[in-house]
């Protein structure tokens, strides 16, 4: 599978900065071309699954959920089916069309919406019994962009409320190897050569010290597995984390 060359992918990340719409054609081509597992499969994520049993061992079920860069609703259905009314937000248009056809025909509680997740969310404050992230925080390669989603995220959250944030570990044998043409290292920055879209890698440290601010870790692993990604297997290290968030 041909890799496109390294100076088109630094010009492209240069354009990914200085107009959003060339993300969302980026992330269009890549749910047609359907080499990220995110952009085919149908299944719910492992962890969320997983995530679903840890809260009700808490005697925690239903509720309103938030899915965050939701795509195609596989996690929202799900969620859904375990008794939550789920909002999705992605800001590709298409994907949210798809979301509440396919709701629609499943009679489930979801309600999906055409969001930048990094700008104000169309939630009420204090709402939301859980939050789930699936591989799209990292996605955000602007920190300011970032800092403002973990405000939205902060202020849409019930104080009893439990966020699930899932993305590719330092590790990851796919992501990982990456960084060796990375054009800003010191950030973790790191380019998918095949779909010309970016996002940051973090250690669990890393990771946890960026939403120390607002939020506690309750929960943490790294998850080992092995993924298809455009075509190839791969050795996945998945970093898994349950935040709450702290009480000013």
């Amino acid at each position: 599978m041909k890799k496109e060359p390294l100076s088109e992918i630094l010009l492209c990340l240069s354009i990914f900065y200085v107009d959003h719409t060339k993300s969302k054609e980026a992330w269009v081509a890549e749910y047609t071309k359907q080499g990220i597992p995110s952009s085919f499969r149908k299944e719910p994520t492992r962890v969320v699954a997983e995530f679903i049993i840890w809260l009700e061992n808490k005697n925690q079920q239903g509720g309103l959920a938030a899915d965050l860069g939701c795509g195609l609703g596989r996690n929202s259905f799900y969620l859904a089916s375990k008794g939550f009314s789920v909002i999705g937000l992605d800001f590709l248009q298409e994907n949210v069309k798809a979301v509440n056809e396919q709701a629609r025909l499943l009679n489930l509680s979801v309600q999906a919406l055409t969001q930048d997740v990094s700008e104000v969310w169309p939630i009420e404050p204090h709402s939301l019994d859980i939050a789930i992230d699936i591989f799209c925080y990292k996605h955000i390669v602007n920190k300011q962009a970032q800092k403002n989603y973990r405000q939205q995220l902060w202020q849409c959250l019930k104080p009893t409320g439990f966020y699930l944030i899932s993305l590719a570990s330092l590790n990851d044998g796919f992501y990982g190897p990456l960084l060796l043409d990375s054009p800003s290292p010191a950030d973790k920055l790191i380019v998918d050569p095949y779909a010309n879209i970016p996002s940051y890698l973090y250690s669990l440290t890393e990771l946890s010290e960026e939403f120390s601010d607002l939020f506690i870790l309750v929960e943490a692993s790294e998850q080992a597995s092995s993924s298809p990604m455009h075509g190839k297997e791969y050795a996945r290290k998945v970093l898994n984390c349950i935040f709450q968030k702290r009480d000013f």
